[in-house]
């Protein structure tokens, strides 16, 4: 990728510790917002992982093409977030962890 194009982003890492109990629903919830998400001009991606040694954690990687204070400003009101901010720390057995990135480079290759 080139370097202005990259400047033009942000990117992030969340970390969804969810309860035992409430993994289920915590992981539909998180798959039906990033549906919605998918469908803002400014999203580029979201990768879904579980952590191997906490199966009940999300981590979250996304990218946008926006700045952060913009992602803020223009992504946090939507509707569909503040629905799910609004039930998410009924499901968290811990506080949720966002770590915003400046990506430097990318390295695509092929999706599985």
């Amino acid at each position: 990728m080139k370097a202005a194009t990259l400047q033009a982003q942000v990117s992030f890492v969340v970390h969804l510790p969810f309860k035992p109990e409430r993994t289920a629903q915590g992981r539909q919830m998180v798959m039906d917002i990033v549906r919605e998400m998918s469908r803002e001009p400014e999203f580029i991606n979201t990768w879904i992982n579980e952590m191997q040694d906490e199966p009940d954690t999300l981590v979250l990687y996304e990218t946008w093409a926006c700045s952060r204070d913009d992602f803020i400003a223009r992504q946090l009101p939507k509707p569909y977030r503040v629905a799910y901010e609004a039930q998410l720390p009924a499901l968290l057995s811990g506080e949720r962890h966002i770590l915003f990135l400046t990506p430097l480079a990318g390295f695509p290759t092929r999706s599985t």
